[in-house]
């Protein structure tokens, strides 16, 4: 009688799972985007990392580009994949892969869906997160069982609520990463390791590197900084002031060359004053440790400053953290 049931139920009951759900979020649609499209940010407000945050989180793929995906796996939400199939402005395709628990795989283990971006006005975005799964017959009866679209649309709901705790705990301001291949240079400069306790410091260190270099040297590109080690325990920087250079053929007074080869590098195009330079690092740095990597160097090139530009506002960085 049951399998009967069963068979009767799947002719009748639908064969597919349609869920939608939206919300507007009090941030602009950058930093939305951000959030979502980099998978990297899932562990800030995703439902299901909430139930269990030691899950193990496995990246594949450059982040927030088509084709990145992560890999889960946990003790209390199960196994299974979820891949980047679409990038557009306002808009991320998704295609879902359920391998455990078994009740989840029931009715299939193939999803996709989307998330679309509109612009609510007054710097807020609309978000609508969209779920869609085809279920064979019989499998479909389970449908009449099982309320999909309560039970997921209230974890979609969730993930959006905690989108917006996360903007209302860490702030609207967003670092876009993007990977790249640093170009090699050949620099001329000064190293020395001082105290980064005290800002002070750093700037009358590079003021005079620069003041010498400059009555010597002819950069043949941004001036730059290259930092060894940040040492918040006694507060020191293992640093250096330089110059890029055409070769090192020739000697300069009172400064020593630094090759530093191509390699493969995260890096952020900031643009305004200095001490904004603390967030990007600090999104920098988590970035290349969800990687599994480390840094053997950072780069920082000042594309425009003080010296070319009193509005700081206008100002332009480029931080590089090298990787191997």
């Amino acid at each position: 009688m049951i399998i009967v049931a069963v068979l009767v139920l799947g002719l009748i009951e639908a064969k597919n799972i349609t869920v939608q759900r939206s919300m507007v979020i009090n941030a602009p649609k950058d930093a939305v985007y951000d959030q979502i499209v980099k998978y990297s940010n899932w562990t800030h407000w995703s439902p299901w990392y909430m139930i269990d945050t030691t899950t193990k989180m496995t990246y594949t793929g450059v982040d927030g580009q088509p084709g990145n995906g992560y890999h889960w796996e946990s003790n209390k939400i199960g196994e299974g994949e979820m891949t980047n199939t679409g990038v557009k402005d306002n808009e991320i395709d998704y295609k879902l892969v359920m391998m455990k628990p078994v009740f989840a795989t029931l009715m299939g283990k193939d999803a996709s869906g989307s998330f679309k971006f509109e612009d609510a006005g007054n710097g807020k975005t609309k978000v609508t997160w969209y779920y869609t799964q085809q279920v064979a017959y019989p499998r479909n009866a389970l449908l009449a069982m099982v309320d999909m679209n309560k039970m997921l649309g209230n974890n979609f709901d969730d993930g959006l609520k905690n989108i917006q705790k996360y903007f209302d705990q860490h702030g609207t301001n967003f670092v876009n990463i993007t990977e790249t291949q640093f170009s090699g240079h050949i620099y001329a400069g000064v190293r020395k390791t001082i105290s980064n306790k005290d800002m002070s410091e750093m700037s009358k260190f590079f003021g005079e590197a620069y003041g010498m270099l400059g009555k010597s040297v002819t950069p043949v590109g941004p001036v730059a900084g290259l930092y060894y080690t940040w040492d918040t325990i006694n507060h020191v920087t293992d640093m250096a002031a330089v110059f890029p250079v055409a070769d090192s053929s020739k000697q300069f007074k009172g400064a020593k060359f630094f090759n530093v080869p191509a390699c493969k590098a995260y890096m952020v195009a900031l643009k305004g004053p200095y001490d904004k330079m603390g967030n990007a690092h600090a999104a920098l740095m988590k970035h290349v440790m969800q990687s599994g990597k480390k840094p053997t160097l950072v780069v920082e090139e000042y594309i425009k400053g003080p010296q070319q530009e009193k509005d700081s506002t206008k100002w332009e960085t480029n931080i590089y953290y090298l990787v191997q």
